[in-house]
C-alpha cells in the first residue's frame, strides 16, 4: 500500500507538467463535417470571438473546398489525424478583417505559473505572411461586434522566422506566466502595427489589399517548469505578464 501512494505521488507531477489544458487540440472531435465556410462551430469547444468566420477542414468533407490535402486555400495534410482550422487576415486600405479562435481550457491557471503555449501553422495559399500568431489568456470570453484587430496585451507565438512555409507545418511556441484564474485561450493577430510581410518581393509593402491565410492544427498549453521545457522555443522569447 505504501509502495503504491509513493509511485502516485512520483507520478502526480509528471501528470501536472504534461496535461494539455486545451480540449480538442487538433480540432477532430465535431458536430458534422464542413461544406462552406466559417464552419468552425462544427469543431467541438472552438468559436469565433467576433464576427470573422474562421473555417473548419476535416477530411469528411465531401467536396474538394474544406477537405484537407486538396481545399480552397491550397491544402494541406493534417499534422496529426483528420481536420485543422484556418484563419484569414486581411487589409484593404485600412479596411480590416481579422479572424480568431476562442476556447475555454479544461481547468483555470495557477497564478505564477509558468505555461508553454505552442501550436503547428502552415501558410495558405496567399501572398503575405506574418512573423508570429498571437495568444490571448484571458478570465472571461473576448467578444467584438465587428472584425477590426483586437489590439491587447499577447503572447507571441513563433518560431525566429517568417511564417512562410506552405509545404510543411512549423510549429510555434510561446512562454506565457500566470496570472490566475485564466480560462479562455483566443489565437490570432493582436499586434499594434502592420505586420504583413510580401513573401514574393521578401519585405513590407504599402499595397492597398494585404491578405494572408493561416493553417492551424495541434494547439497545446502545458505547465513548465522553466523556458527550457517550452517546445521549438525561439531563443529570444521573453514572458510576458
Amino acid at each position: 500500500m505504501i509502495r503504491c501512494l509513493a509511485l502516485l505521488l512520483l507520478f502526480i507531477p509528471v501528470m501536472l507538467f504534461s496535461q494539455n489544458l486545451v480540449r480538442n487540440p487538433g480540432f477532430e472531435q465535431k458536430s458534422g463535417c464542413p461544406e462552406r465556410p466559417g464552419q468552425i462551430s462544427l469543431a467541438d469547444f472552438w468559436v469565433s470571438p467576433n464576427i470573422g468566420t474562421p473555417d473548419y477542414f476535416n477530411d469528411c468533407s465531401t467536396g474538394l473546398d474544406y477537405g484537407t490535402e486538396f481545399n480552397k486555400k491550397g491544402g494541406q495534410v493534417p499534422y496529426a489525424g483528420h481536420a485543422y482550422a484556418g484563419l484569414q487576415f486581411y487589409n484593404l486600405n485600412r479596411n480590416e478583417f481579422f479572424e480568431y479562435l476562442q476556447t475555454q481550457l479544461d481547468s483555470a491557471l495557477v497564478s505564477g505559473q509558468l505555461y508553454c503555449i505552442s501550436a503547428h501553422v502552415s501558410l495558405g495559399k496567399t501572398g503575405y505572411a506574418f512573423r508570429e500568431i498571437g495568444a490571448l489568456l484571458s478570465v472571461t470570453e473576448i467578444r467584438s461586434q465587428d472584425a477590426h484587430k483586437l489590439k491587447i496585451p499577447y503572447t507571441s507565438l513563433g518560431n525566429g522566422q517568417y511564417l512562410t512555409d506552405q509545404d510543411q507545418w512549423m510549429c510555434i511556441s510561446g512562454l506565457y506566466k500566470a496570472k490566475g484564474n485564466e480560462r479562455l485561450l483566443t489565437l490570432g493577430d493582436f499586434s499594434k502595427g502592420d505586420e504583413f510581410w510580401n513573401i514574393r518581393t521578401r519585405s513590407a509593402t504599402d499595397s492597398l489589399f494585404k491578405s494572408t491565410f493561416y493553417f492551424i492544427d495541434e494547439v497545446s498549453l502545458v505547465a513548465v517548469r522553466d523556458s527550457g521545457e517550452c517546445q521549438c522555443m525561439d531563443k529570444q522569447l521573453k514572458i510576458k505578464n
